[in-house]
């Protein structure tokens, strides 16, 4: 694995709008792209700790534009997701030379947390033909259920003031939900303290409902948190459980060979 670090993908945004891009060791016509995106509740963290995800990716083969993207210190939704669609642009349709050789007709999406709302965001806003597989690491899948009763000073700050019911439903990934989407997996354990396991279960239905494909892996692992990451690995690694539900989707999504 080699990595090209600090890649702008929106000069206007600095920093936050740069990537890290992993390459496997070998690349072909057939390596296929991922866009991967970090959590933080859209207001914190950076790319630096979604790298263990670019990094088990390579691992399966693919390259990896591991990104950063503008928080709500620099304005509300939906600036977030517009960097994110820009990024995947960059991807798919940019001139950058290290991705030469890559098969970039269609762009695999993952994220946890918020940036599982930002990988379905993405993917179920960009042209159905250029996403190949898009993955929720207990992300937030249905804005119902995120935030929480009584924080809505949070929800002021995501929206920039108060959302009408159209602006709340087109940040909603729910919302979006279609036959003909791309193949979504959304993972969630059941004792996630962050984001309800309601949001993954609302949306899921909301798949099934609608006929669209989704794979649904619930765990009953316990701890702080979203309990997604193995307790010390640096950069933060998925569970043994996570990675195999992601590998098993790459690969059902004709993407992914076998770990390197």
């Amino acid at each position: 694995m080699r990595m090209i670090s600090d890649i702008s993908y929106c000069s206007e945004a600095g920093d936050r709008g740069c990537g890290d891009l992993y390459l496997p060791e070998r690349v072909s016509t057939d390596t296929p792209v991922a866009l991967t995106i970090h959590g933080g509740g859209w207001a914190s963290m950076d790319r630096t700790s979604f790298a263990g995800v670019a990094e088990f990716l390579c691992g399966l083969g693919f390259a990896a534009f591991n990104i950063n993207y503008r928080l709500l210190d620099r304005g509300p939704w939906p600036l977030c997701g517009d960097d994110c669609l820009r990024a995947a642009d960059f991807v798919l349709n940019g001139t950058f030379p290290g991705l030469d050789g890559c098969d970039r007709r269609r762009l695999f999406i993952i994220g946890a947390s918020a940036g599982g709302h930002l990988a379905l965001m993405t993917g179920l806003r960009l042209p159905e033909e250029k996403v190949s597989g898009i993955v929720s690491l207990s992300g937030v899948d249905d804005m119902d259920f995120y935030p929480p009763p009584g924080a809505e000073e949070f929800r002021l700050r995501f929206f920039g003031g108060k959302p009408t019911a159209a602006q709340a439903d087109a940040a909603n990934p729910v919302k979006l939900v279609r036959a003909s989407q791309p193949p979504v997996l959304c993972t969630h354990t059941v004792y996630d303290t962050v984001v309800s396991c309601d949001a993954a279960e609302s949306f899921v239905a909301r798949c099934r409902e609608a006929g669209a494909r989704i794979d649904y892996f619930r765990y009953n692992r316990s701890g702080d948190g979203h309990c997604l990451w193995i307790p010390g690995s640096s950069p933060h690694r998925l569970l043994p459980e996570l990675e195999n539900a992601v590998a098993g989707f790459a690969a059902a999504c004709g993407l992914a060979g076998e770990r390197k």
